[in-house]
């Protein structure tokens, strides 16, 4: 599956706010709803789209290369 630049970029910053809050508010810590989706949806969607964008232009460079 291709996803654009652009997409895992809006991702990451769109779910990187619920992982400062997760960090910063102990109010909403307290909420084991949201803590569940934080750890298990939005932390690993902001980790995979992150590394996606760290990584793609060295695959793209070593796609070139062969």
């Amino acid at each position: 599956m291709h996803f654009s630049h652009r997409f895992l970029r809006n991702v990451h910053l769109a779910a990187a706010p619920f992982v400062g809050a997760f960090v910063y508010s102990s109010a909403l810590r307290e909420i084991e709803v949201f803590t569940a989706v934080v750890q298990w949806v939005v932390f690993p969607l902001v980790a995979a789209a992150g590394l996606a964008l760290w990584i793609r232009p060295m695959m793209a460079r070593r796609r070139a290369g062969q």
